[in-house]
């Protein structure tokens, strides 16, 4: 052989290397690129998902009972006499306060909305509301310090419940 063919025969053996390597690298590449699309893919159907579960719970419709000015201030007749007495605003701010705690949503910023304590706070003064409105009917002067008085009994009744 001559050096010629010899040079030849290395210069077409080395392209084929040389070019089968880059298909192969370009064939993992495609590969690599396809699998990262249905990632994405899928990612984006998680995320859809995700937005519409956070905003099913945090459905405002849930609030228009609980919100409405009916519920909160009763509900009065052509005269305005008191028909149905209102039950305060006290359910819709602690509902509010739920609704708001679903962070991690579209346009939240994966954390924002009310803080447990927040929601707490508003159940416990509701339940102080409570208290007050149902144990102060059998509050009398002369009975305060007696442990057995119905007064005593009913506040007991709802310390035990906490």
């Amino acid at each position: 052989m001559t050096p010629l063919t010899i040079a030849l025969l290395a210069f077409i053996g080395g392209s084929a290397a040389t070019g089968g390597s880059i298909w192969a690298i370009n064939k993992s590449k495609q590969k690599e690129q396809d699998v990262q699309q249905i990632i994405s893919s899928l990612e984006t159907q998680f995320e859809q998902a995700q937005a519409s579960v956070v905003v099913n719970l945090t459905q405002p419709d849930l609030l228009k009972i609980p919100c409405s000015m009916e519920y909160i201030n009763g509900t009065y007749d052509k005269e305005g006499k008191l028909v149905i007495k209102g039950k305060g605003d006290g359910l819709c701010r602690e509902m509010f306060c739920r609704m708001n705690r679903q962070g991690g949503g579209q346009n939240s910023g994966g954390g924002a909305g009310a803080t447990q304590q927040d929601c707490s706070a508003i159940s416990d003064a509701n339940l102080s509301v409570l208290v007050v409105e149902t144990c102060l009917s059998y509050y009398s002067e002369e009975k305060a310090g007696d442990q057995n008085s119905k007064f005593q009994q009913c506040k007991q009744i709802f310390d035990e419940k906490k």
